[in-house]
């Protein structure tokens, strides 16, 4: 999750777990992202998922030729965010079309639309029954829980059959578990980091010049020694940045999933504010008088802003994606980074990046046989990430490539289109990038509360006014800014006035009939 733009990362930041981004990111995230053998996210086969979608690409190239001269021409529509508007973008469409077409007669119109807008572009979109084939969704932005509610999606177990069973059988199943509502799947989750490892991100420069040993960073407490060391010894560098803080529950054996100890037989549901939220406020209030934290955090739009000056030392990232470093390094400065992780990492679902079908769409069946194609062929998905060969991009040694990002095609969202196991590495990933980001799926933490969908219609209002008085102290806290001795009560009086508790009641009675249902209690 993830989880690259600022929607994602205001996402991370106010930990909406989403994140996925990578979704991982994603994404992601982005992340919020969402396992079977040790090595592959197949549900069906074993071996690596890089082997598999592989595999699957080369199955469906050899029988392409025959099987699209059987079918008739269509045109796909597809909408998706991306972080800008692209010179180039009716060149890649052009080879995108190329492929398509070729392999299931079929070509698509691209329709990128920036992630400030796409909220709104696409609920007026899907209001006026436009005509669509494919749709972007997640669980943090045109969520996927409200719009399906709303009818915009079609239930896909008949057509995943019948049109995309390679594609079905890449993916293990917790991962569709998470594109299910109401006993059916409605999207196609994008293969990437499906777990959340809340990691700081530190400029390499300064870890080399003062020699810190990542390896006694345990939790964030233990990163203040090196902060001073910015502060004393680096002017012009802002040891510390953060827009809403950095706290996530999965640092303190939370479920994110419930807002439970992880180990709690009674299954309570947690206050709004925990013992470790407090000290997390006032460990950045610490940090904000001290100087580790830059005056302006409180204000700034956008966790991107808290480094994207590359002036930056240290900052939080709730997903801890795999390859990660590189997407940092192109949003700092061009600065090398690693990552410090500060928990197991969480398994926090599919839904932060995925693709529906439109119940619009004149072409279902084709627009599966797409979703297909684009998650299993390795030319078709490298061509949507990283455009033409030669023009956006050169091959270098292995599986590398170089990317110019000035070339007409950069989108910098890998997480958005597929399966991230089929993508040519950038200079400075890790070369075990792809083998990485399974691994932390396979080993994260699963939730038992998997399933569990809080309905929050009944407590809408209460959540609303909730939101608001978040919306008022929460960065101000978080941040530091505002001193918790003073301000946290007056922060928990209202949240109480708003409804805070009314709504831990009503998830705490949906819990338990949940519990009840499924003999879990």
């Amino acid at each position: 999750m993830q989880k690259t733009n600022s929607s994602k990362f205001k996402f991370r930041t106010t930990l909406l777990t989403s994140i996925s981004l990578a979704a991982a990111l994603t994404a992601a995230g982005c992340g919020n992202s969402n396992n079977n053998s040790n090595a592959s996210p197949s549900a069906a086969a074993s071996g690596s998922a890089s082997a598999t979608a592989s595999a699957s690409a080369a199955a469906s190239g050899s029988a392409s030729a025959s099987a699209s001269s059987e079918l008739e021409p269509v045109e796909l529509t597809w909408y998706y965010p991306q972080n800008a508007a692209n010179a180039d973008l009716k060149l890649v469409n052009d080879a995108v079309n190329k492929i398509t077409k070729e392999k299931i007669n079929a070509t698509i119109k691209l329709m990128p639309i920036d992630f400030g807008t796409y909220e709104q572009k696409m609920n007026t979109t899907t209001a006026a029954s436009e005509k669509i084939d494919i749709i972007w969704t997640s669980n943090w932005l045109f969520k996927f829980d409200t719009n399906q509610k709303k009818g915009v999606f079609l239930p896909l177990d008949d057509l995943l059959k019948s049109s995309g069973q390679k594609l079905y059988d890449s993916m293990q199943k917790k991962f569709w578990d998470d594109a299910t509502l109401d006993g059916k799947i409605y999207a196609v989750p994008n293969f990437q980091v499906s777990a959340s490892r809340p990691s700081l991100v530190l400029q390499k420069r300064f870890v080399d010049k003062y020699n810190l040993d990542l390896g006694t960073i345990k939790k964030i407490d233990d990163i203040e020694p090196f902060l001073k060391q910015i502060k004393d010894g680096e002017p012009g560098i802002t040891p510390f940045g953060t827009t809403k803080g950095f706290y996530s529950g999965l640092m303190y054996n939370i479920d994110n999933r419930v807002e439970v100890y992880r180990d709690d037989t009674t299954h309570t549901v947690l206050p709004d504010v925990t013992d470790e939220l407090k000290h997390s406020y006032e460990l950045a209030h610490s940090w904000y008088t001290k100087g580790y934290i830059m005056e302006d955090a409180a204000t700034l739009k956008s966790a991107a802003d808290a480094y994207n000056k590359g002036t930056t030392a240290v900052w939080f990232d709730v997903t801890g994606k795999p390859g990660s470093e590189v997407e940092f390094k192109v949003a700092d400065g061009g600065y090398d980074v690693v990552l410090a992780p500060l928990a197991q990492s969480t398994f926090t679902g599919a839904a932060s990046t995925m693709n529906a079908i439109s119940r619009t769409s004149k072409n279902p069946e084709r627009a599966m046989m797409f979703l297909e194609l684009v998650n299993t062929d390795k030319e078709l998905y490298n061509t949507l990430v990283y455009g033409i060969e030669g023009k956006h991009y050169e091959k270098t040694t292995g599986n590398y490539i170089k990317i110019n990002q000035d070339a007409g095609y950069f989108t910098n969202t890998d997480w958005i289109f597929g399966n991230i196991t089929n993508e040519y590495l950038p200079e400075g990933a890790p070369e075990d990038k792809i083998e990485q980001t399974i691994k932390v799926n396979d080993e994260a933490y699963v939730s038992p509360y998997t399933g569990f969908v809080f309905n929050t219609e009944p407590v809408k209002t209460e959540i609303a006014n909730v939101n608001a008085v978040k919306e008022e102290y929460g960065a101000s806290l978080g941040t530091g800014t505002l001193d918790p001795a003073k301000y946290l009560p007056i922060y928990e009086e209202k949240l109480k006035k708003a409804g805070v508790e009314t709504i831990r009641a009503e998830k705490q009675k949906q819990l338990n009939e949940w519990l009840a249902a499924n003999g879990k209690s």
